[in-house]
């Protein structure tokens, strides 16, 4: 896994990037955070808590359908979005967006850093 410091940055880059990015996590199947940058511990709460059953459906689902392996989902809501990005088949990114977020940029946040995750990491070393 990439190093604190690591992970820390990209984290920030994104942030400084993307004024509409509310909350960022970096989870995994069990939903224990891995990484976050985010205000509220109560957003992070409530992302996880909803990330983690959505993807697990969401695996299922494009299963179901002949899809292929999960890569990224987007939710848009009234008052806010959300990007799931599959990491490695256990791990997610989560990119949360506020009211009106653009969602290609929501979904391309998500994925540049499931990049720099993967490019940091040796294959097969996640631990």
């Amino acid at each position: 896994m990439p190093s604190p410091q690591q992970l820390d940055t990209f984290l920030e880059q994104i942030h400084k990037g993307n004024p509409d990015v509310g909350a960022l996590l970096l989870i995994d199947s069990t939903g224990r955070v891995i990484a976050n940058r985010t205000a509220s511990t109560e957003l992070t709460r409530v992302a996880v808590a909803m990330a983690v059953p959505l993807r697990e459906l969401l695996e299922r689902t494009t299963a179901e359908l002949g899809c292929g392996e999960l890569r990224t989902t987007l939710i848009e809501g009234e008052n806010a979005s959300l990007a799931l990005a599959d990491v490695d088949g256990d791990r997610s990114v989560v990119v949360v967006g506020v009211a009106r977020a653009s969602l290609g940029a929501l979904r391309a946040d998500s994925l540049w850093l499931v990049d720099q995750l993967r490019s940091t990491q040796p294959e097969g070393s996640w631990t």
